[in-house]
């Protein structure tokens, strides 16, 4: 399908000049921009990030990844509650549950301060991706 639109040569300079700026054809430009929520386009644009699917796949199973993490260390914590409460752990298992929840913790903090670093360097910078 073809859109066709009438603008200023001082216009499609701008747009132009715009694509060019984001390493984008002057197509993918004009798709992103009419995919803008039409409040921030009401505001005027300040800062605006577009996630194409493929990061927000990344994303996805990165935080996936950290649930399943989290969820094993919250499962070694209520086993070692549950056999405290029988009384059937000595310091010994506890000490070794504990540190079987703490590795699920680090490895899980190691991708959080990851994405943190990479979604912080995003919104530091507005671009728009495809």
């Amino acid at each position: 399908m073809q859109l066709h639109v009438r603008m200023s040569q001082d216009e499609l300079d701008c747009a132009r000049q715009l694509a060019s700026a984001l390493g984008m054809t002057l197509s993918d430009a004009v798709r992103v921009l009419v995919q803008l929520p039409v409040a921030t386009v009401k505001q005027g644009i300040g800062s605006v990030v577009l996630v194409d699917r493929e990061t927000a796949v990344g994303i996805r199973r990165e935080l996936r990844r950290w649930g399943h993490h989290y969820n094993q260390a919250v499962h070694a914590l209520n086993a070692i509650a549950y056999y405290l409460r029988l009384n059937e752990m000595d310091s010994d298992d506890v000490l070794e549950e504990l540190e079987k929840a703490n590795r699920k913790l680090a490895t899980m903090d190691a991708g959080v301060d990851a994405l943190r670093s990479e979604i912080a360097a995003i919104s530091t910078h507005p671009r728009a991706f495809l």
